[in-house]
């Protein structure tokens, strides 16, 4: 199983997104992790998040999809 990251955009909406289960979802404005996986398999607890924690979700990533 490879987990997704989705980055999304003030614009998007996430009802139209494909999110699995394990995907982890990151608002970009303001930054913060709403969705950590299932059963939270996020590095990083849901919530606001930095830039530096930004770029360890991404890393930890198997792809990022920007919405």
């Amino acid at each position: 199983m490879r987990t997704v990251l989705h980055l999304v955009r003030p614009a998007a909406a996430i009802a139209d997104l494909p999110v699995a289960d394990r995907d982890w979802v990151v608002y970009l404005q303001p930054m913060r992790l709403a969705h950590g996986g299932a059963p939270h398999t996020a590095p990083l607890p849901a919530g606001p998040i930095d830039h530096d924690q930004l770029v360890t979700l991404a890393f930890a990533a198997d792809l990022v999809v920007t919405w």
